[in-house]
């Protein structure tokens, strides 16, 4: 989990185009059913996407930071935010569509618990339902005890993030080692760490299917990192996939 504040995670990712990923996600969506008009956004940080999407939609979401959903309710003052897991959550309305972007599915870490936030979505989607899910990275693609490094500047903050990455059968650790600068406070460090599980498309592919939804399609375009969509089984189909 992040030690981040929200204010220094969204000038992390402030070069992030949230806005062009949103319009993006709200095409894709209006493409399977026009009609669709509520969302639940799982992991939903501190509600980027939520504050483009609010203006076309229902958006609720829900995310294991508390901070992170202070901020997600300052952005997106309509929707309902829930501190819970994705491994098991239970609220009291159903949705249209489910997101889950910007590979946190990964936090999922095993199969099992990848299997089991898959279902939490199902149970939550209406009949003409959709769940869409940005993957974390493959495993043939992981490189371990690789070092990167990354840096924002706004406002007179400054942020460097040092990244060592590397793995430990299934699961990926990546130690974040941050410089954090503001004029009034000097410079500060933290440090946390993160482990992911790494999972193969056949992984999300069958998962999906597992979870109980069909029509599994991968885009590798997607949001540049590739998204899988899957929906509701018509009454009395089973779950299929198809790429």
């Amino acid at each position: 989990m992040y030690k981040l504040s929200a204010h220094d995670y969204d000038l992390l990712y402030s070069q992030k185009d949230y806005e062009r990923e949103a319009h993006t996600l709200r095409e894709r969506l209006w493409r399977i059913d026009a009609g669709l008009h509520s969302i639940l956004d799982v992991a939903c940080g501190t509600g980027a996407h939520d504050e483009i999407l609010c203006q076309y939609y229902e958006v609720d979401g829900l995310d294991l930071h508390a901070p992170f959903l202070e901020c997600a309710r300052l952005r997106n003052p309509g929707g309902t935010y829930h501190e819970a897991d994705m491994c098991d959550f239970r609220l009291d309305r159903m949705y249209d569509a489910i997101l889950c972007l910007f590979g946190s599915i990964g936090y999922t870490q095993t199969y099992g618990h990848l299997v089991a936030a898959l279902r939490c979505c199902r149970d939550h989607l209406t009949q003409r339902g959709v769940v869409i899910v940005e993957p974390w990275v493959e495993p043939e693609r992981w490189q371990s005890d690789h070092v990167w490094q990354t840096h924002s500047e706004r406002a007179g903050v400054h942020i460097t993030r040092m990244t060592h990455g590397h793995r430990m059968g299934g699961i990926c650790a990546m130690d974040f080692y941050y410089l954090i600068g503001t004029p009034a406070a000097g410079i500060i460090h933290q440090q946390e760490r993160h482990e992911l599980g790494l999972f193969t498309k056949e992984h999300i592919r069958q998962a999906l299917i597992e979870a109980g939804l069909t029509h599994v399609d991968y885009d590798a375009d997607g949001l540049g990192h590739g998204l899988y969509t899957a929906r509701v089984p018509e009454s009395g189909t089973a779950g299929t996939g198809s790429g």
